[in-house]
């Protein structure tokens, strides 16, 4: 029976591809996530030392000491993030370039690419902007990382967090391709290591403080 609904769920998307942005979000995402299963594909990734590392301290520890953060990539293993903000509404945006993946944001969620922030919020509109998974997943070199540093400085006020996350096997290391320009410098006052590496795993979390203008 699910596959069968899925197979039709399909079927009616080839047909009427905007038919599905006119049900609610929560039916939307109950479908794709219970009849299409497409969180099948993240189970491994669910389980990585790195992920857990996001959902059990990095998320809560920004949550109680952030008041305006921008998380950029939504997928389906992200869609429960909003929940630790959900004593706070607002406190939280979300942002992909991919249309298909607002589903997963926040309530407040801006579709576009990361460059593209300063069109759609103002400077220092954000006080923590966490990067995740974006380096090397379609900003792929050093003159389209260091337009996104810039982008991100634009909207970060001065003194705020950058949480980039990042694949060794995927680029060269960041710091070293000068992308950052002075407009930003490795954050020390944190729990952690300015930099967080996870054994077995190439992910890498770096963490910088924007510099004032």
């Amino acid at each position: 029976m699910k596959r069968l609904l899925a197979r039709a769920l399909h079927a009616i998307n080839r047909w009427v591809p905007g038919l599905k942005y006119l049900a609610p979000k929560p039916l939307r995402r109950w479908l794709m996530l219970h009849v299409v299963d497409v969180d099948g594909a993240f189970g491994t990734l669910a389980r990585l030392q790195s992920r857990r590392f996001m959902e059990n301290d990095l998320l809560p520890w920004l949550r109680d000491r952030y008041a305006r953060i921008l998380f950029v990539g939504t997928a389906s293993y992200t869609h429960h993030y909003e929940k630790l903000f959900a004593a706070r509404p607002g406190q939280l945006t979300t942002m992909d370039v991919n249309p298909a993946a607002a589903v997963w944001g926040a309530p407040d969620h801006i579709v576009g690419p990361i460059q593209d922030i300063g069109r759609r919020r103002p400077r220092s509109a954000f006080d923590c902007i966490v990067l995740n998974g974006v380096f090397g997943f379609g900003v792929d070199d050093p003159p389209a990382m260091r337009a996104t540093i810039e982008a991100i400085h634009a909207v970060l006020e001065p003194g705020g967090l950058l949480v980039l996350g990042w694949n060794v096997d995927r680029h060269a290391d960041p710091d070293t391709l000068g992308i950052y320009d002075g407009r930003f410098a490795p954050c020390d006052a944190l729990p952690w290591r300015r930099r967080v590496t996870f054994e077995s795993e190439t992910h890498v979390n770096d963490f910088y403080v924007r510099r004032p203008d």
